[in-house]
């Protein structure tokens, strides 16, 4: 499955704030379908968990950047679960670690987690670029 390119100039407005592109983009998909879109998510959650926490965060660190997470979106983001969250994260850092989230919940989880790891980090547009591009490869593989 070859990841549309829309879906990653959509996360790319939506990092970088360009709320009419975003939103255009958004109509399109909306119209012609958002195919390979939670795969692609995912890839890119993988990454972001990955650059912002590597292999040996501590559950403090989890806990905390969790818990920035949701004052984060507590002016009008999404209503997410800080144990879901923290254990999407957890399943991330430790494939053995087990969960049961609902899948809404995960997708909503996995934008808010790539949004705030993106943006705390001040990404270049190059680094941006790098990174959409790995996580569409990832998510295009069998």
């Amino acid at each position: 499955m070859t990841i549309n390119p829309e879906l990653t100039e959509y996360i790319r407005t939506l990092v970088r704030g360009d709320n009419e592109a975003h939103d255009r983009i958004q109509a399109q998909l909306d119209a012609e379908g958002w195919d390979g879109f939670p795969r692609f998510l995912a890839s890119l959650f993988f990454l972001a968990v990955d650059r912002r926490f590597g292999e040996n965060a501590s559950p403090a660190e989890v806990i905390k950047f969790v818990a920035d997470l949701r004052a984060d979106l507590a002016n009008g983001g999404p209503d997410i679960s800080a144990e879901d969250a923290e254990a999407l994260i957890k399943a991330n850092l430790d494939p053995d670690f087990d969960y049961d989230i609902e899948p809404n919940m995960i997708g909503k989880i996995q934008a808010a987690v790539i949004y705030k790891v993106l943006t705390d980090a001040s990404v270049t547009d190059e680094q941006l670029d790098a990174l959409l591009a790995e996580a569409a490869e990832l998510a295009d593989r069998p």
